[in-house]
């Protein structure tokens, strides 16, 4: 049996981006999860998750799937403030929503920053976004 401690999340989405007022504290859980599990990709609207705090993993990984016929670009943002939030880059680049139901994995091996934020930003068509997320440490 292993000793390990693992970390589930749930990503919320919500059109309200939570950096706007986002105030880190010591040993906090990221912020508050708020809106729907199930984000709507619709007209060109713009989705947050919840932020979430990266303190106690080594290794997270990412499961993302999207339903309807949604086009649009979904980032990876990170930040160790808590104040700037940047897109991680992937190579090869994370296959975008494309007009057709979907989904995938992203192995975050070993992420040195403190704060995960994921954005979905819709170009046409609609449908659901849903993201769930697991991390573990080393020990």
């Amino acid at each position: 049996m292993s000793g390990k401690n693992h970390y589930p999340n749930t990503y919320n989405w919500q059109s309200t981006n939570p950096i706007t007022g986002f105030l880190p504290n010591p040993r906090p859980n990221g912020s508050i999860p708020s809106g729907t599990v199930n984000g709507a990709m619709a007209s060109t609207n713009v989705i947050y998750s919840n932020i979430i705090d990266l303190s106690f993993y080594d290794n997270i990984g990412l499961e993302v799937t999207w339903t309807g016929t949604p086009t649009g670009t979904i980032e990876v943002l990170v930040s160790n403030s808590g104040i700037n939030f940047y897109s991680l880059t992937f190579n090869p680049g994370l296959t975008q929503p494309a007009g057709s139901a979907s989904g995938y994995v992203i192995d975050l091996n070993q992420i040195p920053f403190r704060y995960l934020l994921l954005r979905y930003t819709n170009a046409s068509g609609s449908g659901t976004l849903t993201a769930y997320g697991f991390g573990k440490d080393l020990n």
